[in-house]
């Protein structure tokens, strides 16, 4: 008989619809074309904007946890998102991580990510200090490759179309993570739902 875990690894995050995961798809296919096996890349079907790292957390928090996003979520209504460019974080030379920016109604996400940082500040989780730089994660970089091949790498990016691609924000979802040597499998724990915006009675 299985053991129930003790701690769990969870994120908060803005799922993407099946489509934006499709285009995704492309995008990484191009690139793993022109920089061959540097790259670790994500899965396209886990694509996901994150909110908030949470890191190893004790199963006996989730309770808490998920009320505290309940609350932040409140007031907070379905907005929408689109592809903005394709960047990197690290510069040329010490390239790390290769993303999809977004934008649209960034200023509603980023009011969305305060609101969950200050809802989980009151159950123990330490805001994050760096800005939020809304995107979608394409690859990681492996650490033993060489800086000029890190450059060429950061020259084929910054030479890649964005697809057209847009959608809607319609919920937040509390995200299990599990390491796999094949990279990270996601799991939803619990969803909650942005609230509608009712039409004002005259």
């Amino acid at each position: 008989m299985n053991t129930p875990p003790e701690n769990v690894r969870l994120f908060v995050a803005c799922e993407v619809p099946d489509d934006v995961k499709d285009a995704i798809g492309d995008v990484i296919m191009t690139l793993r074309g022109r920089s061959g096996s540097a790259v670790r890349w994500i899965r396209p079907e886990g694509v996901h904007v994150t909110l908030k790292f949470l890191g190893e957390v004790p199963v006996k928090q989730l309770p808490a946890i998920k009320l505290a996003i309940q609350e932040a979520v409140v007031g907070h209504s379905p907005f929408d998102l689109e592809f903005s460019s394709i960047g990197t974080f690290g510069g040329r030379e010490g390239l790390r991580i290769m993303w999809v920016g977004i934008a649209g109604d960034v200023l509603r996400l980023e009011a969305l990510v305060r609101a969950v940082n200050a809802a989980l500040a009151v159950v123990g989780f330490e805001p994050e200090r760096r800005p939020f730089r809304p995107h979608l994660t394409l690859g990681r970089v492996r650490d033993e490759i060489p800086t000029r091949q890190r450059a060429e790498i950061e020259v084929a990016v910054g030479k890649m179309d964005v697809p057209p691609s847009g959608w809607r924000t319609t919920h937040v979802s509390l995200m299990r993570s599990r390491l796999t040597p094949q990279g990270a499998a996601y799991e939803v724990l619990a969803t909650f739902p942005l609230r509608v915006t009712q039409p004002a009675q005259a």
